[in-house]
């Protein structure tokens, strides 16, 4: 059976889906810099800020105490209205995510209320934001505890992935009986993902480590952090490497089973790209003293891989 154009119809949820897509990589982006900056507790509840619907610029703004819950062992001294407005504008995006999935969902319904290979992921992207905004409020409550900051940061991934797999889905309305080296350049991808979770994991748990040590010990060189998480970031940097040398293998997997495959083989090339430029950017992470830039890049190019890996696996199985 040959690929069959798609219908305008799915060109119009292509576009929306991808605009969506690109938004919730700038969220991702978003909650980087709240985090690097330490902005997380700038708005100290949720959804409000402070109690109120835009948050204060100054201390004279502030609620008065007694008619606000402040947070434990806050003072007024602690306020600064910069990293009130880098946590609230991070809010007000996920907020814009959350009405593009909510219309990205719609157009499924009306247009591919028959095709669940379409019309399913995109329920997981509408119910995966719903969840993360709920965990957005958890991370809060619990003073960005690092756990719960991973799983936030989980949240996001998934809602991308649903939509990648939404997207490639829509882009035809039908497929071969993938061959063997079909089934094998997606199972590698499968894989490789499987290894990079477990080592972005393993990443989010060093930051968590890096942040505690930091408040512990405030006057200690930020180029001496990575020095004092040990094993831990031992794992993570050689997995790091098997991710970089998985990522080159897939490559190689997809050229020599799904060749005729322009788009795979694209996605495949901008995971190995990513992931050597991912490897990079780790390198000048633990060279230069963990530059905060950087560590917003570092957690960008990530999401980006785990997307085209995705992307790639399921064009593998496409005419």
């Amino acid at each position: 059976m040959s690929q069959v154009e798609p219908a305008p119809s799915g060109r119009r949820f292509r576009r929306l889906a991808m605009t969506t897509t690109a938004l919730t990589y700038l969220l991702v982006s978003a909650g980087a810099i709240v985090r690097v900056t330490g902005a997380g507790m700038g708005c100290p509840d949720w959804p409000k800020c402070f109690g109120l619907l835009v948050p204060p610029t100054s201390v004279a703004e502030l609620p008065p105490m007694g008619t606000y819950s402040y947070p434990a062992g806050w003072r007024v001294e602690s306020f600064d209205p910069l990293m009130t407005w880098i946590e609230y504008l991070n809010r007000l995006l996920g907020a814009l995510v959350g009405l593009f999935i909510l219309a990205t969902l719609v157009v499924a319904i009306v247009d591919f209320r028959r095709r669940r290979s379409v019309l399913l992921p995109t329920i997981g992207a509408f119910v995966g934001v719903l969840v993360a905004a709920w965990l957005g409020a958890r991370v809060v409550a619990h003073e960005l505890a690092p756990w719960m900051v991973t799983v936030h940061l989980g949240s996001a991934i998934v809602v991308v992935t649903c939509l990648v797999v939404a997207i490639v889905n829509a882009s035809s309305q039908a497929v071969n009986v993938p061959t063997a080296g079909q089934r094998l350049a997606a199972r590698s991808t499968v894989v490789l993902g499987v290894i990079a979770l477990v080592q972005g994991g393993l990443g989010t748990q060093v930051r968590g480590q890096i942040e505690d040590i930091a408040r512990h010990k405030p006057d200690l060189a930020r180029a001496d952090l990575l020095n004092t998480v040990g094993l831990l970031d031992l794992l993570h940097k050689n997995l790091a490497m098997v991710v970089v040398a998985g990522a080159v293998m897939v490559l190689f997997i997809f050229r020599a089973h799904v060749r005729s495959q322009t788009a795979a083989l694209r996605a495949a090339l901008a995971t190995a790209m990513l992931g050597l430029a991912q490897f990079a950017v780790g390198a000048v992470l633990a060279t230069l003293g963990l530059p905060k830039p950087f560590q917003v890049l570092h957690l960008l190019v990530a999401a980006l891989f785990l997307g085209t890996l995705t992307a790639a696996g399921m064009l593998a199985k496409r005419t």
